[in-house]
């Protein structure tokens, strides 16, 4: 590999603040969980990951719109990838160790020889190894039986990601085109699941439609490109995001992923427009801190609700539930900061500070 290509994409704030709000309706929304049954409009916060998905279109699109200038085809599908495994895999493989953890220390102490080590796997571990390899596989976890969840329940969404950004690296070796072709392929195969009822879980799986959040993401990337230097009135802004919340809100009552790729990209639309020159030091370290917080927050509800245990809070009543939800944000939220700012941040410094090395040639 070479070294960086002249062109350097800067990061646009609306999308950043747009990822920390997205992390935390996702939070929000898995916060639910302390009630058991609730009522099915609490659904809403789950559609944040549909406009992350949208997002990690738009950015894949925007940051390799330069990719390439001074490198082969080859070579630029190549860096693109291992920049996105850089991005996403060492802080999830973190994740998934911290989950699993006990699953591997009982594992090994049942074995008491290196050779007893094969005899002792077990089908769940099996299943763990194909989460930090990405594939999906039907959950662990009885509650979410039919469910093709990793052991980390977010880690679902980073297999649509992974598998997104292999078919995106391939496209990139047919340069200009890379974008209408990987959009055509992300289609074909919406189109096929839709033709083709699957019978096996991976065939759904990687035919779903939510492949289409993605194609709307590169495609706001074109509508960006030729609006940047648009000026639109707050009031115009808020219509759009009005529209954008209602289309989000439809969509999620009847899980229409058409709709909620068309709210989620209307969404990202105004946030880029509103937040142009706009400086917010909060979300900006929520954003920053969107993908800690989105892979941590589960385990930082364990210590929110040891705090909610010892401060006597009820499951009941309007203003117990308000603040048994505000208690489990403020913990995941704190907790993905620290993670951000203590693992992340360092982690991705070192290493892209060694692909730097490695891409830059020594004379």
């Amino acid at each position: 590999m070479t070294a960086e290509p002249p062109h350097k994409t800067q990061s646009i704030n609306g999308i950043q603040y747009l990822r920390g709000i997205a992390a935390l309706m996702v939070v929000f929304y898995h916060s639910r969980s302390y009630f058991g049954e609730v009522p099915e409009w609490t659904r809403f916060g789950a559609r944040g990951v549909d406009i992350f998905f949208v997002i990690s279109g738009f950015i894949m699109a925007y940051s390799t719109q330069h990719i390439g200038n001074d490198m082969s085809a080859a070579k630029a599908s190549m860096s693109f990838f291992v920049k996105r495994v850089i991005r996403v895999v060492p802080l999830y493989w973190i994740a998934l160790l911290w989950t699993s953890a006990a699953f591997w220390i009982n594992w090994l102490a049942a074995s008491h020889a290196p050779g007893d080590l094969a005899a002792h796997l077990n089908p769940i571990l099996t299943s763990i190894a194909k989460d930090f390899a990405f594939i999906p596989h039907p959950s662990i976890d009885d509650e979410e039986d039919g469910e093709l969840f990793p052991i980390l329940i977010p880690g679902w969404t980073l297999n649509y990601e992974m598998y997104f950004y292999l078919i995106f690296a391939l496209c990139l070796l047919f340069r200009q085109h890379s974008l209408l072709l990987a959009s055509g392929i992300l289609v074909a195969l919406v189109v096929v699941g839709k033709l083709y009822y699957f019978q096996d879980e991976l065939g759904r799986f990687y035919t779903s439609s939510i492949l289409l959040e993605f194609v709307f993401g590169m495609m706001l990337f074109h509508v960006y490109a030729k609006t940047t230097e648009l000026a639109l009135s707050r009031t115009t802004l808020a219509l759009f995001g009005a529209v954008g919340f209602l289309l989000l809100n439809s969509g999620s009552q009847v899980n229409d992923k058409l709709v909620l790729a068309v709210a989620a990209t209307i969404i990202a639309w105004v946030f880029i427009h509103a937040f142009r020159g706009v400086h917010n030091g909060p979300l900006k370290i929520l954003g920053d801190a969107s993908y800690s917080i989105y892979l941590f927050h589960m385990a930082a509800f364990g210590i929110a609700r040891v705090i909610i245990k010892y401060l006597g809070f009820g499951a009941n009543g309007y203003a117990n539930i308000v603040t048994i939800i505000m208690i489990q944000v403020a913990v995941a939220v704190s907790v993905g900061i620290v993670v951000y700012y203590v693992v992340e941040k360092p982690l991705l410094t070192m290493l892209r500070k060694r692909l730097e090395r490695v891409s830059v040639p020594t004379h």
